[in-house]
């Protein structure tokens, strides 16, 4: 009390309260981060529209701005934290360039390296941003430790997803091919042998060449559509259904076919236990993107984020 009454005591507890006044209505102001990359956001959207084959929106356009502060945060922690200096895949790419852009000069490796951080190449070059980032990740992944994932989980998970696991009919078969404007002796000799069922190695001397090859294994009606196009798939579908005889002839894009079937696998869902792994693999990598996700969340709480 004799220290608030005297006057130094009162121009320090002055003091502390403009202080505390001070921090509490005027904090330091956040570092900002963004607005994302123009150019890197530009090229993303065009990939991605010529990948879908349409414009996108402008939700879609924000989501891929989001993915780039994601990243610009990623980014900047794993500088604050020294990765770059840490990273021997980092340097070696640094030192690289450094040497491309002066062949001629002869200098130490850490020398370059010292001059390619102090000239802030590491800003500039996509690898490196994109490794920093990786390295970024994997240590906010690994501060998860190991993680059990239990079967009775994963069985839940396959229940709700059984049909992702729908494995389509197959065939394995043969053809012959015969071009459109072939003879019709060649033609009429090709229909004789098959008449006489002969067998596919015997029938494929009287056809003309096919590059992708005679014989097919494990082929879905998706897989036949690619190779010899959809009609044809619709037709080989719909025609086929008794094993080891002729059927044809059905067209394609490159002439006509004749198809022998040696086997067909039936539509099935695929057991737990044959994609049990799989599950395993995917409820990690989805808890690894949570705790990503999550730690930048927390992380963008200390910055002033522009879009």
């Amino acid at each position: 009390m004799r220290l608030l009454k005297s006057i130094p005591g009162r121009f320090v507890l002055l003091g502390v309260v403009l202080f505390c006044l001070d921090r509490g209505f005027f904090p330091d102001p956040k570092p900002v981060i963004g607005p994302p990359n123009e150019e890197r956001v530009r090229l993303q959207v065009e990939a991605l529209a010529q990948l879908k084959g349409t414009q996108l929106n402008d939700s879609q356009i924000e989501e891929i701005k989001r993915r780039e502060i994601r990243d610009e945060v990623l980014f900047v922690e794993a500088l604050n934290r020294g990765l770059i200096q840490q990273d021997q895949v980092v340097q070696r790419r640094l030192i690289r360039n450094m040497r491309f852009m002066d062949p001629e000069r002869d200098a130490e490796d850490d020398t370059l390296l010292a001059e390619a951080l102090e000239l802030r190449l590491h800003l500039a070059d996509e690898v490196v941003r994109r490794r920093t980032i990786q390295v970024m990740e994997s240590l906010i992944v690994a501060r998860q430790g190991d993680i059990l994932i239990s079967d009775d989980d994963l069985m839940a998970t396959y229940q709700l997803q059984r049909d992702k696991y729908a494995e389509p009919t197959r065939y394995d078969f043969h053809h012959v091919f015969l071009r459109d404007d072939v003879s019709e002796e060649r033609r009429d000799r090709l229909l004789a042998m098959l008449a006489d069922s002969v067998l596919p190695r015997e029938a494929r001397t009287a056809s003309d060449v096919f590059l992708a090859g005679y014989q097919f294994r494990g082929r879905s009606a998706l897989d036949i559509s690619r190779q010899f196009g959809d009609s044809f798939a619709e037709s080989f579908v719909a025609e086929v259904e008794v094993l080891e005889s002729w059927v044809g002839p059905i067209g394609s894009v490159f002439g006509n076919h004749w198809i022998w079937v040696d086997d067909i696998s039936e539509s099935r869902i695929k057991g737990f236990s044959e994609v049990a792994q799989e599950l395993r693999r995917d409820r990690r990598r989805e808890m690894d993107d949570e705790a990503i996700q999550a730690w930048v969340a927390a992380a963008l709480e200390r910055y002033e984020v522009r879009l």
